[in-house]
C-alpha cells in the first residue's frame, strides 16, 4: 500500500546528494550516466531550477526569495567521473551543481590505481567553470566528525581552507559532514557550530533524507536527500517531494 499521500509535500528546497557516476554500475553511491541524465531531464521537464551553492545559502538565510521549484544538486568526494560524466550533462542542460571536495585530494591523494574511486587533481579542479560546478569542503581526510576530537575537526577544516587558498582554487565556505556525521555530544557540536560561524563557514550539510526547510532553522544542520543507484525514476520523484521512500 502506498502511504505517501499521508505525508505532506516537503515545504522547502530539496538538496540532492550524489557521489559516483559510472557506466554499468549501480550501488548505494553509484549511478550510471543514463540514470543521471534521466533524472536531470525529469527536473528540466518539471520546471525545476538548479541553484548555485551561494544562491542556496542566501535563500536558506532568508536573504533571497526561493524560486517556485528550486533544487540544489550536490556531489560528494570530488570523483574524476564527475568531470567526465556529470560536467557535460550540466552544460548540455544548463544546470549547476556543487562538489564537496576532500581536502587531501589536493595533496595528491587521488586513488589513481582505482578508476571508479579516482579523485580530481588540482589541475582538473581548476578546469571547472563555476557556472556549472561550485566547490566546497568535505573534511580533509574524510574524517568522521562523530568520533574525531573537536581540535582535530578544526585542524582539518583549517588545512582545507589553506590548501584551497594555496592552489588558488575558488572555495565556497560551506561543508558537507563526511558520512553525514556530527559530534554526538550537544555541547561539543554547539562549540563546533560557533567555531564555524567565527571562521565564516556559512552552512553545513548532513543527510537526514528530508526536504530542507526554507529559511533554514539551523544553517549547520541542512538536510540532504540520498540519491542511490537502485532508485527508479518513480522513487526519485518521491524523494524529490518527500525526501525519502518510507513515509514514516
Amino acid at each position: 500500500m502506498n502511504l505517501h499521500w499521508l505525508v505532506n509535500k516537503g515545504k522547502g528546497i530539496p538538496v540532492l546528494m550524489y557521489h559516483r557516476i559510472w557506466p554499468n554500475v549501480q550501488d548505494r553511491i553509484t549511478q550510471t550516466p543514463e540514470q543521471l541524465l534521466e533524472q536531470l531531464y525529469f527536473l528540466k521537464r518539471n520546471g525545476y531550477r538548479s541553484l548555485t551553492l551561494p544562491e542556496y545559502i542566501e535563500i536558506a538565510k532568508g536573504n533571497q526569495q526561493a524560486p517556485e521549484k528550486g533544487v540544489l544538486i550536490t556531489f560528494d568526494d570530488g570523483y574524476y567521473n564527475n568531470l567526465t560524466y556529470v560536467y557535460p550533462l550540466l552544460k548540455e542542460l544548463q544546470f549547476t551543481a556543487t562538489i564537496f571536495v576532500i581536502g587531501d585530494s589536493l595533496e595528491g591523494n587521488l586513488s589513481l590505481e582505482d578508476p571508479l574511486n579516482r579523485k580530481m587533481s588540482v589541475e582538473e579542479l581548476k578546469t571547472l567553470d563555476s557556472k556549472y560546478f561550485q566547490l566546497a569542503m568535505h573534511g580533509f581526510h574524510h574524517e568522521n566528525f562523530s568520533t574525531t576530537s573537536l581540535t582535530d575537526i578544526q585542524s582539518a577544516l583549517v588545512k582545507t581552507f589553506d590548501i584551497f587558498q594555496h592552489h588558488q582554487i575558488p572555495l565556497v565556505r560551506a561543508l558537507a559532514y563526511p558520512y553525514g556525521a556530527r559530534p554526538e555530544e550537544k555541547r561539543q557540536f554547539d562549540t563546533l557550530k560557533q567555531w564555524m560561524r567565527n571562521h565564516q563557514i556559512e552552512a553545513a550539510f548532513r543527510i537526514g533524507n528530508r526536504v530542507s526547510t526554507i529559511p533554514s532553522p539551523d544553517l549547520y544542520e541542512i538536510k540532504r536527500i540520498d540519491i542511490q543507484g537502485n532508485d527508479s525514476i518513480r522513487s526519485y520523484a518521491i524523494k524529490l517531494q518527500k525526501g525519502r521512500l518510507k513515509p514514516f
